[in-house]
């Protein structure tokens, strides 16, 4: 009967520990862009070669974003932006 206790505080915690976010991917050799976090949970999308994205390159930092993020994505939102050369995505990997 003792145990009893501690497995009902191990479970919370366990649950918790499950639902961090993970890191985010290192760069990939394929893909000419990094992502950095941002507050609040999203990411910001840069390329390497020093040129910078432009407002209309949402479409090729989208899948630069996917393919950082890995199989799931990045999730995209109403409210993902461009600010001086990078993308912000603020619903970040899903």
């Amino acid at each position: 009967m003792r145990g009893l206790p501690l497995l009902s505080l191990t479970a919370p915690l366990a649950a918790c520990v499950a639902t961090a976010p993970a890191p985010l991917a290192p760069a990939r050799p394929d893909v000419a862009a990094e992502a950095q976090p941002v507050a609040g949970g999203g990411i910001r999308i840069s390329r390497t070669d020093g040129t910078g994205y432009a407002m209309w390159d949402g479409a090729p930092a989208r899948r630069d974003a996917d393919a950082l993020c890995g199989g799931k994505g990045v999730r995209a939102s109403i409210y993902d932006r461009f600010e001086a050369g990078t993308w912000v995505f603020v619903g970040g990997c899903a």
